[in-house]
């Protein structure tokens, strides 16, 4: 009987033991800082999914430290000539999330026409503003970031936040896709200078032979008002792919608004990769810009719905 008894009370020792790591497990997990998740944009069955090619998505990333997160997030769109994505503009996301800002990498459709990036575009800031709470994102303060092409859909939804409404968008009617600040790196801007060199931006955007009317209404230079949000731009001079032009050209057209616009140009440092990465220069525009997010007067307001 006392043996019996025994194994009884090893058997209940065990699954006190089991029951007890489970629970710490539980608690570890909920204690353990959301650093990264995948959103689609488009619900399942939605024409805007591809049949063939990657489903537009949007990468969070959550602050390293969540204890010292800054109440804001910072919306990137990549570069690639809308012919692909480039990584290099992804990895800002790493620098922001350090800094301690959430960031957002918006995986928007390339091949394919306007308005299809754009659409994309907008609806991962509906997105973000409207499942806030859900998506543990502070879109009451949200910065939208493009390099290269992702300059040009950044400025452009910027600028002309209503100019599309996706039928398949069911918050394009209540939410808005401007942002409250707008970072432009070696950006594509204008469709009518003709100041992009070899690459082929527009043509895969709009098409061998767009109309005068198509190029102009994609051009945001041409779109600048006064609510407008403050931008920081940065280009080098020896720019031989988006000539420094583009990013001129955007800078005067904030000013003649009067939108603040802070512009900076390197003498040297290329396009994209070389100019994000290079080792004279990374730190240069990084602490620039990194002082220019620190002196936003971020509220404490509740996201729009």
């Amino acid at each position: 009987m006392k043996g019996v008894l025994q194994v009884r009370w090893r058997l209940v020792a065990v699954m006190i033991t089991i029951a007890c790591a489970g629970i710490i497990a539980a608690r570890a997990a909920d204690a353990a800082p959301l650093l990264h998740r995948v959103v689609n944009l488009w619900p399942d069955g939605s024409p805007n999914n591809p049949a063939q090619g990657p489903r537009p998505t949007m990468e969070i990333f959550y602050p390293i430290s969540p204890g010292h997160a800054i109440p804001a997030v910072i919306v990137i769109c990549p570069g690639g000539g809308y012919g692909s994505l480039s990584p290099y503009e992804k990895l800002f996301a790493e620098y922001f999330r350090m800094l301690g800002y959430t960031a957002a990498v918006v995986n928007y459709r390339v091949k394919t026409r306007h308005p299809a990036p754009y659409a994309d575009a907008a609806r991962a800031i509906r997105l973000l503003r409207s499942q806030a709470g859900e998506l543990k994102v502070p879109a009451h303060n949200l910065a939208l970031m493009g390099g290269s092409a992702g300059g040009h859909l950044a400025a452009l939804v910027a600028t002309r936040p209503t100019v599309y409404r996706d039928a398949n968008d069911d918050l394009a009617a209540t939410v808005s896709a401007r942002p409250d600040r707008l970072i432009l790196a070696y950006p594509v801007i204008s469709a009518v200078l003709g100041q992009t060199g070899n690459s082929k931006t527009f043509p895969r955007l709009l098409g061998d032979s767009p109309s005068d009317a198509l190029k102009k209404a994609v051009s945001p230079e041409l779109h600048v008002t006064k609510q407008n949000p403050p931008a920081f731009i940065f280009h080098a001079a020896d720019d031989d792919l988006i000539s420094v032009d583009n990013s001129i050209v955007f800078a005067k057209a904030c000013w003649a608004a009067g939108v603040p616009a802070e512009l900076h140009v390197f003498p040297r440092g290329g396009h994209g990769r070389l100019f994000a990465y290079s080792a004279d220069v990374t730190w240069r525009w990084r602490e620039l810009l990194r002082d220019w997010l620190a002196a936003w007067p971020l509220t404490d307001a509740a996201p729009p719905k």
